[in-house]
């Protein structure tokens, strides 16, 4: 999926209420008041450190700046702390915020040293003796040693290991690996999904043969609405685990997808939310799915007992970084012969690139199982 897609299905109804808001000039809030303008005519006030500052008719609040204005470059921020962004080109100058790590901006005039950079700040000044916050679109500046191309934005282990909420590593490890590595399990990749034998549906249908269900069927029908309809259901057969005496399906919904395990014999169901990538010794795997919308990579380990009965061991969400897909859409994950899982990543804040598609650059990482 590219960037405008993403922005179309999900982003654009968001887009039109924020719209719908700042054509508003003037709001309430408690205890003061905002005021969203595009261009300013009042005069700033450095207090000391602050950004709070006292409205005079007839002049104008720090560097507003037309929205329009043409942007000469994007860059980022290459810079590991946060930068400061500042009212002039000139170290004294009022310190107006940061940027964190990773941060594009937009260059609107680039300076022997510093970029002059699009910004939306927050200020404060009083009118009439009342505390009034203002929001414009102004040019800021940032020292051009602080940024870089997106080539320069990469992983660090911290952010590798970053997880919403308690971390639950005392089942795994996470490491960079080398791309050597990476292609050198690759080429050893271990799949028990076997797909030698295709199930066909037939008029949206998809049955699966089952030993003791009703009508000795399971039954999956396809409901084939518009390609951006939230009504879209589309079944996928991948194949069969013969060691599990399981099938292996895809759903695919509007915004959505999942994978499900069916039982041959009993018809049984087991969701996924992603595909199983089954260590050598049979006992585990594990699933990586990357969730565009919430901007996170969900990893989950499952156990399989001498039954072969599947149970969940633990699932967390990775908050910094994203799978890589390759030239067909085709997420770069893979069983390694050594039980490891194996993939290719990126810092979350650059997984577009600057044309709004996929960045195909990565870095390679490993998850173990703890001995």
């Amino acid at each position: 999926m590219s960037y405008n897609n993403y922005l179309h299905t999900r982003l654009l109804p968001i887009l039109l209420i924020s719209c719908l808001f700042s054509s508003c000039q003037y709001f309430s809030s408690s205890p003061a008041q905002e005021e969203v303008i595009d261009t300013a005519d009042v005069v700033y006030t450095e207090k000391k450190d602050s950004v709070e500052n006292t409205h005079t008719e007839g002049k104008r609040i720090g560097n507003p700046i037309d929205y329009n204005t043409p942007t000469i470059k994007e860059v980022y921020v290459t810079t590991r702390d946060s930068i400061d962004l500042y009212e002039e080109a000139d170290d004294k100058s009022a310190r107006l915020g940061k940027l964190p790590y990773a941060e594009k901006v937009e260059v609107v005039q680039e300076l022997n040293s510093w970029y002059g950079i699009k910004q939306r700040p927050q200020r404060k000044y009083k009118r009439d003796g009342e505390e009034i916050i203002l929001w414009q679109w102004e040019k800021l500046f940032i020292k051009k040693e602080q940024t870089g191309d997106i080539s320069q934005i990469k992983l660090n282990y911290k952010e590798l290991i970053t997880t919403e909420g308690k971390k639950l590593f005392k089942k795994i490890n996470i490491r960079f690996v080398t791309k050597d590595e990476y292609l050198a399990q690759k080429a050893n990749a271990v799949d028990f999904v076997d797909t030698t034998n295709t199930i066909k549906k037939v008029k949206g249908k998809l049955r699966l043969p089952c030993q003791e269900c009703k009508n000795k069927y399971v039954t999956y029908i396809d409901s084939l609405a518009p390609k951006y309809d939230d009504n879209r259901i589309e079944h996928t057969y991948i194949g069969g685990i013969p060691f599990l005496n399981q099938y292996l399906i895809s759903t695919t919904y509007y915004e959505d997808w999942d994978y499900t395990l069916i039982d041959k014999t009993t018809g049984k169901k087991f969701t996924l939310a992603a595909y199983p990538y089954i260590t050598p010794d049979r006992q585990y795997f594990m699933t990586l799915l990357d969730n565009v919308y919430e901007g996170v990579t969900e990893f989950s380990l499952y156990s399989i007992d001498e039954t072969n009965k599947i149970k969940q061991v633990f699932s967390t969400a990775f908050t910094q970084w994203a799978l890589v897909l390759d030239e067909k859409d085709r997420e770069q994950v893979f069983m390694g012969s050594d039980g490891n899982l194996y993939a290719k990543v990126i810092n979350v804040s650059v997984r577009w690139d600057q044309k709004g598609h996929y960045n195909p650059r990565g870095q390679y990482i490993c998850i173990s199982l703890k001995k």
